[in-house]
């Protein structure tokens, strides 16, 4: 399938490119394409594919033309993954199947559409991807510079200008950074065949993640079982946990029903916005106060307002 990159702007933007401005350029989009990928298939974007995935995101230079009326435009040509992945084996998880009926460049635009979108906060994209989408800030040689991706119609094209990546930033900026925890609960063989590992705590369900295959391939014996996890915390941009990347684990002693509640990072700002979509059930200053636990004088009127704005949007 062919995709457009176009750039507008500037008299630079003529159908010419330098190639040091070519390099950048794919590489910054192969990287958001590949941290895209992995976030998909195993939860956390900073992870090295391996050769086979590596294939699976071949993104090929067709053409470039442009004039200094019309800008640059770059053709690119990618394959969907129903067609390069679908046979490969990754451990325990399988490619879902709205990955499958995706492509590498289709990967970048859904992560740029996402990260822009006006409910970003609620945005399923961890700090490495941000950070790799910050990266392409470099692509831009001045700020009247425009940059569109698309397809030709088949999905909602995205419009890139450096005034979105503040907001990119501090989406980034928002994400705590990852802490030290343990967590206790039943490895699920359920949320497995599903392509995703976990533990169910008597909070719902835990994503959980490692690294290394090893253990990924001896915690498996756990599976049905209680098991006690300690690792690092990763959250989302809401401050709600994304996953728990395993370091150690082990089986559960006499206290360890303490951990089985899923770690959090919100703020209390976060808990009330959370807790208030969920509910929606009460528009009152004092109903919402007390399901989000805050003391009286955490938030006042007009921040009550500004809350109730976000909720129902």
């Amino acid at each position: 399938m062919n995709y457009d990159i176009k750039i507008l702007g500037e008299d630079e933007d003529n159908g010419l490119l330098e190639f040091d401005r070519l390099n950048l350029l794919t590489t910054s989009t192969k990287d958001i394409a590949t941290k895209a990928l992995m976030f998909r298939l195993r939860g956390f974007s900073d992870i090295n594919p391996d050769k086979n995935l590596k294939k699976a995101l071949a993104m090929r230079l067709e053409s470039i033309s442009g004039s200094g009326q019309d800008g640059t435009s770059l053709t690119i040509n990618c394959t969907h993954f129903s067609e390069t992945i679908k046979g490969l084996q990754f451990e325990m998880f399988k490619p879902r199947e709205e990955v499958l009926q995706l492509t590498p460049m289709a990967l970048v635009i859904s992560s740029f559409q996402t990260a822009i979108n006006d409910d970003s906060e609620d945005a399923d994209l961890d700090k490495p991807l941000l950070k790799s989408l910050m990266s392409f800030k470099k692509n831009f040689i001045s700020d009247n510079e425009i940059f569109y991706m698309a397809n030709r119609g088949t999905i909602a094209e995205v419009r890139l200008t450096k005034d979105d990546f503040q907001k990119i930033g501090l989406l980034e900026d928002r994400i705590p950074e990852p802490k030290k925890v343990i967590v206790n609960g039943q490895l699920d063989e359920m949320k497995v065949s599903k392509g995703k590992l976990g533990l169910q705590t008597e909070q719902g369900f835990v994503n959980v993640f490692a690294n290394d295959k090893s253990i990924i391939e001896n915690i498996v014996g756990f599976m049905g079982k209680e098991v006690t996890i300690s690792g690092l915390a990763h959250y989302k941009p809401n401050g709600q946990l994304s996953f728990v990347e395993i370091q150690e684990y082990n089986e559960p002693g006499a206290r360890d029903r303490f951990f089985s509640k899923k770690p959090t990072a919100m703020t209390a700002h976060q808990q009330l916005l959370f807790q208030a979509k969920q509910s929606k059930k009460s528009s009152s200053l004092s109903a919402l106060k007390s399901i989000s636990g805050l003391l009286n004088d955490e938030i006042n009127d007009k921040e009550f307002e500004e809350m109730l704005e976000d909720i129902h949007r």
